[in-house]
């Protein structure tokens, strides 16, 4: 019941004011040292560029048709491999970018419907997104773990990646998750992205190393083993095979994460882990941190232009 009333507040709250610290990396210098400062968006190391990228579009890459809004579509043939997918009027095969849109529920429950809001505020920022806001398995139903919900992601991206030609958007993928699917779509994206089609990534309050004592205890704790199928203490290894802090390559993408220093489920180190192997790697990234911030997430609007600026500040792997 507590993940179900914190995941209300988190999707439906409206933007309060709060402080907040911004970590800002740089690119290492040679003896491995690292600069910051405060309130600015992240810069860094970027990453290889992919020589076949497609060159800057022109005006006229753009079409002009009816907005859309296609609803509960299927990727699979689970009631719970469905997405609703909403296409802006004005859109190019090579400029307009798709976001992908995770709900939290501690990998057990809840579904899209609670990140309408996210949705919302993308739309009222203007700016011209593919927004997919998506379900995926969960694992009160039988048999459906940690690998069964990545190998969703990929699933969903193919059906996606598969409408691009018909209704003209690129194939540049964005993830927003809210805890347990901020936590997927950093695992995938660090993973199992071999085409490199995820260029970036915001999560909000996302667990990142499981194999942390702090939040394998209790309630949340037994939704980890849930998740792994297995206790901590019968296979450590599994644990920490799904803990994105342990799969960041140089090649990640760059990522932007946020925290709240009153989260009583996430604790923020989460996030600082996740940052100081992002830096090791010399991977872009920006950590965000609300002192007075709880689980139940009030920065959504705040939330979401920081993280479409970060998006769209050529912080994104070519």
């Amino acid at each position: 019941m507590k993940n179900i009333l914190f995941a209300f507040a988190l999707v439906f709250s409206l933007a309060t004011f709060s402080s907040c610290e911004v970590m800002e990396d740089l690119k290492p210098s040679k003896d491995g040292d690292k600069t910051g400062t405060t309130d600015t968006t992240s810069t860094g190391t970027t990453n290889p560029t992919n020589p076949t990228n497609p060159t800057n579009p022109t005006q006229s890459d753009y079409i002009e048709a009816s907005a859309q809004d296609l609803m509960h579509q299927s990727y699979g043939p689970d009631e719970l491999q469905k997405f609703d997918i909403h296409i802006p009027a004005k859109r190019s095969l090579t400029k307009t970018k798709v976001v992908i849109i995770l709900h939290g529920g501690s990998w057990k429950e809840l579904d899209k419907g609670f990140m309408n809001n996210y949705v919302s505020q993308i739309k009222s920022k203007g700016d011209n997104w593919v927004i997919v806001n998506a379900n995926y398995r969960l694992t009160f139903q039988n048999g459906i773990k940690y690998d069964q919900q990545l190998q969703d992601l990929g699933s969903l991206i193919t059906k996606i990646l598969s409408m691009r030609q018909e209704y003209n958007f690129s194939d540049k993928i964005y993830f927003i998750g809210a805890s347990a699917g901020g936590h997927l779509a950093l695992a995938y994206s660090y993973t199992l992205d071999k085409s490199k089609y995820v260029k970036g990534i915001s999560v909000i309050a996302a667990p990142t190393d499981l194999t942390s004592d702090k939040i394998r205890v209790g309630e949340f704790g037994g939704d980890i083993e849930a998740l792994i199928g297995q206790s901590y203490g019968s296979n450590p290894d599994a644990f920490k095979r799904a803990s994105p802090r342990y799969q960041v390559t140089k090649v990640a993408p760059p990522t932007i994460m946020f925290y709240g220093g009153k989260d009583e489920f996430i604790p923020s180190d989460q996030g600082e882990f996740l940052r100081q192997q992002l830096q090791a790697n010399a991977v872009i990234n920006s950590y965000n941190f609300y002192p007075e911030q709880g689980h139940e997430w009030m920065l959504l609007s705040e939330t979401i232009d920081k993280t479409l600026v970060f998006f769209g500040d050529d912080n994104s792997r070519n």
